[in-house]
Parts: C-alpha cells; sequence; structure tokens
C-alpha cells in the first residue's frame, strides 16, 4: 500500500531524522499491524518529518506565488505541516485502533472454534490453523503468521500470549488468556467465559452516542468551508481569477474523504460480503441475509436441543425460513438426499454460496458442532443466537439515529447553496481595496458575471458534489436529484441577488 511504501522510501532517505521514540501505543500499533502492513517505528517517524516539511515548503510556494503576504503564509503553512504530521504519524495508531470494534465483534465465534476443537479432541495447534483457515480480516492472516513461527519451534501457547498483548482488543485479549490458563491447568474452557463479547456491545453503543455529533460536524464542515473560502477570495479581490478553478476538485475530495470516513467509523456491524463471491452483493442484500440467519440460528437452536439432528432439523424449519436462508438450507438438503453427500460437506456447499461472511463461516461451525452432539450444539447455537441479536439490535441503532437527523443535513445543505449564491453575488463588492477606497465602492458595468465566472463554477459544481454525497451520507434517496436541486437554488440564489445588486 502507498503509506507502507511511503514509510520504507523516507526510512531509506531521512532514517537519520527520526530519532528513538519512547511512544509505546505506537510501537503497539506497528507491532499489531505486522500482519498487514511491513512498517518500522522509525520508518513512520521518517514520513511524518519529511512529508510535513514537503507539504510546508509546497504551501508556502504556492501562497507566495498567490502573492499573499507573509503573515498569512506563515501560520498557514505551518498549520499545514504540523496537521500532515499528525496524520502520518497517527495512521499505525488510527488504523489498529479501527480494528477494535472488529476484532471485538469476531472474538466471541474465535472463542467458539478454540471450544469446538477441543471438545473434539484436537490440539491447540488444530485450532489455530482453524481461524487460519477461516474468513476473519485479520485474525486469519495473524494466524497464519503464528502458524509459521509454531513450525520453526516456538511453542504455540508462548505465541498465542505474544499475540494477545498486542491487541487493542480487551475481549480477544481476556479469551485467549483464558484459553492458554485452561490449557496449563487443564480445566474446561466454557468454565472460564461465558462466550459474551462485552466490548463489542459497549464500543456500538459508544458509537452510536457520538453519531449525532459526528454527523453534524461532517455536513458542516464541507459547507461551512466553501463559505470561508467565498469571503476570503471576495476580500482578497482574487474572485476573478482562473486559479479559483483548482479549488473545485479540492472541495470535492475534502467532501468524499470525510464522508468516507465517517461511512467507515460509523458504519452499522451486520456481516462482509465473502472476497470469493463473483458479484459483491449490496450493503441491503448483506442485512437481509444476516437477519433471516439470525430467525435461522434461533429456530435451529430449538429444534436440536429437543433431540433431532441437524439434517431432520434443517427439513423441519426450511418453511419457516425467509428466502434469502431458505436457498442455503435447499443447498444443503439437496446435497444430502439427491447426491448422498454427508452433513459437512453439504453445510460446506451452502457455506459457499452465502453472501456474507460471517454466515458463511457460522454455517460450517453449525457442521462441525453437531458431529460431536446435535443437543450440545444447540445449547451453543441459542446461546450464540441470542448474543447476536442483542448486537444486531444495538447496531440497528444507528440507522434511526441517522433518520432522525436527515432532516438537519438536508436543510444544513440547502441552507449553505442558497448562502453561497448570494455571498457568490456580493463579491465584486467586498474587496478590501474597494471598501478602504475613498470614491465609488463599484462603478456598475466594471465587473460582469464574466468576470466572476472562475468563482460561480467552482461554487456551482462543488454545491452540486455536497448535495449529492451528503444526500449518500445520510442514506437518503435520489441523491443525484438533491444534487441538482442545490446546484439549481444556488444559481437561482445568485441571479436574484445579483439583479437586486445590478451585477447582472
Amino acid at each position: 500500500m502507498l503509506y507502507e511504501k511511503l514509510c520504507r522510501f523516507s526510512e531509506r532517505i531521512a532514517g537519520h531524522t527520526s530519532r528513538t521514540t519512547n511512544n509505546r501505543e505506537l510501537q503497539r500499533a506497528v507491532k499489531f499491524l505486522t500482519p498487514i502492513m511491513d512498517v518500522s517505528v522509525r520508518g513512520v517517524k521518517a514520513a511524518a518529518n519529511l512529508l510535513s516539511v514537503l507539504i510546508l515548503v509546497f504551501v508556502v510556494f504556492l501562497l507566495t506565488f498567490l502573492e499573499l503576504d507573509l503573515v498569512i503564509i506563515a501560520p498557514l503553512a505551518g498549520m499545514a505541516g504540523v496537521v500532515t504530521y499528525y496524520i502520518i504519524a497517527s495512521y499505525p495508531i488510527s488504523m489498529m485502533n479501527s480494528y477494535k470494534l472488529g476484532l471485538s465483534e469476531e472474538a466471541d465465534l474465535v472463542f467458539e472454534q478454540f471450544i469446538l476443537v477441543f471438545q473434539s479432541g484436537g490440539t491447540i495447534f488444530d485450532a489455530i490453523e482453524m481461524v487460519a483457515q477461516s474468513d476473519h480480516p485479520y485474525l486469519s492472516m495473524a494466524f497464519k503468521q503464528i502458524i509459521g513461527r509454531i513450525n520453526d519451534g516456538t511453542p504455540p501457547e508462548t505465541c498465542l500470549m505474544e499475540f494477545a498483548k498486542d491487541q487493542p482488543s480487551d475481549d480477544l485479549r481476556r479469551y485467549f488468556t483464558a484459553i492458554v490458563s485452561s490449557l496449563e491447568k487443564k480445566t474446561d474452557l466454557i468454565d472460564h467465559l461465558s462466550g459474551e463479547s462485552f466490548e463489542a456491545d459497549l464500543a456500538l453503543r459508544q458509537k452510536n452516542l457520538e453519531l449525532e455529533s459526528r454527523l453534524l460536524i461532517v455536513a458542516a464542515l464541507v459547507t461551512y468551508v466553501p463559505i470561508m473560502f467565498t469571503l476570503t477570495v471576495s476580500l482578497t479581490g482574487f474572485a476573478t481569477s482562473m486559479l479559483i478553478l483548482l479549488m473545485a476538485p479540492v472541495f470535492i475530495i475534502m467532501n468524499a474523504l470525510l464522508k468516507s470516513r465517517f461511512s467507515r467509523q460509523f458504519s452499522a456491524y451486520f456481516d462482509r460480503p465473502r472476497e470469493t463471491a463473483i458479484m459483491v452483493p449490496s450493503q441491503k442484500e448483506i442485512i437481509s441475509e444476516y437477519d433471516s440467519f439470525l430467525n435461522f440460528l434461533i429456530l435451529l437452536g430449538e429444534r436440536l436441543r429437543s433431540g433431532d439432528t441437524l439434517e431432520v432439523s434443517l427439513d423441519s424449519i426450511r418453511a419457516e425460513l425467509d428466502y434469502p436462508v431458505q436457498k442455503l438450507v435447499d443447498i444443503a438438503l439437496d446435497s444430502i438426499y439427491r447426491e448422498d453427500a454427508s452433513i459437512v460437506d453439504a453445510m460446506a456447499r451452502a457455506s459457499d454460496a452465502a453472501l456474507g461472511q460471517r454466515v458463511s463461516h457460522m454455517l460450517n461451525m453449525i457442521a462441525i458442532m453437531c458431529e460431536t452432539s446435535a443437543q450440545a450444539a444447540g445449547d451453543r447455537i441459542s446461546r450464540i443466537a441470542t448474543r447476536l441479536v442483542k448486537r444486531s439490535a444495538v447496531a440497528k441503532e444507528r440507522d434511526s439515529i441517522i433518520a432522525a437527523q436527515r432532516m438537519k443535513v438536508y436543510l444544513l445543505t440547502i441552507t449553505s447553496a442558497a448562502v453561497l449564491g448570494m455571498l457568490a453575488s456580493l463579491s465584486p463588492f467586498l474587496s478590501i481595496s474597494s471598501l478602504l477606497s475613498e470614491g465609488p465602492i463599484w462603478t456598475p458595468g466594471s465587473i460582469t458575471t464574466l468576470d466572476i465566472l472562475p468563482l460561480l463554477i467552482t461554487l456551482g459544481v462543488t454545491t452540486l458534489s455536497t448535495g449529492y454525497q451528503n444526500t449518500r451520507m445520510v442514506s437518503g434517496s435520489r441523491p443525484v436529484v438533491i444534487g441538482i436541486v442545490c446546484g439549481l437554488l444556488f444559481w437561482i440564489s445568485f441571479a436574484l441577488s445579483s439583479t437586486m445588486m445590478g451585477l447582472l
């Protein structure tokens, strides 16, 4: 990835500029990211130093070219350099923290995998190998590296404890510690922990509490920054400069980055599409399958607890299932009855047809559970279903919060479009040189609409983009229509205000 290449390059040419750091959080983040990113603490610091200096020099050169005063150039360039240094230096920590919720959500399933392996007579190496072959986004890659260390002679228990020390998820660290402890003391792993991931539920609730303020902050930034920019170029007399056109892609990219970061941080957790799928399913299809699967787990758990086998249970509950999961059950039953496949192979085929990674993974786990004891598997499946239903309900709070704030975002976006139109019409009057002159502030016909066309094009395109992207951010319908409405409102506001001021 680009960041990894930047750190390696910077370490080669500017590694001597980065001193040894005692930032334990950064050291922990770099070690945590080893399975997916090969960077060092020195490389991160060198990249932060190098890029911040380059950005500072670039901003100084750009603002000097625009003939701004040194009093303005110095703080702007300094701020750009500091912000760049912070972003580059803190990126590994930010990336590690972004994995925290996902790891907490995966922790209980990984715990169940270890229990399954131990109850079927397997070893800790077998459990590690099972996780490595699963579809966990981070853990599978990390456990593949652990297998490599075990093959080189390191004991599995040592690898697991060392791996647990660098985890940002307290739940995952707690589970691995309990697993190693149960092996040393020869105790039942279930006696140590309930298998319930409390941290994931708390993290989801915390994110929901932050959602409203973060949503409005993102919407405000992408609407107020163009307003501040319009005032700045008007006061400095740059409203007629063609260089203003360069700001349009800057505003669009800023909006896209903020929207993407918001969506990534506050996306409701249900499931992820399987990487092996030919056509990537939509989030709506993923949610539909996941919700149907939770109902399937509840029904299946009850049937298995009553003493039925997995094969009989699937056939009994098939008619009560929703279509997304019913088709998966049909694949398993057809494999059993028509092709005389084993229940494990049949569930594996159903797993291959699932849209989401977690649904696919759980289908395979169900078959393994039932191989040992279908009735005991029913108890465990019921407990898992209860936990997942509770977590799904907490995750869905996000949609209700966004729905409640959607009108605020719409109002903010539309209002800013009208304000931008009025400010654009005032740009010839707001020049400081004109305001401080003793003569007429503005002579009709001296500046026409064509003269400020670069500013109008920049603000018009920005308004279209803001309307579209803000609508997408709050999961609104018809984002293209909202974008067009904002663009038209900008031009109407500009036309009316310009007519009143005599600009047109």
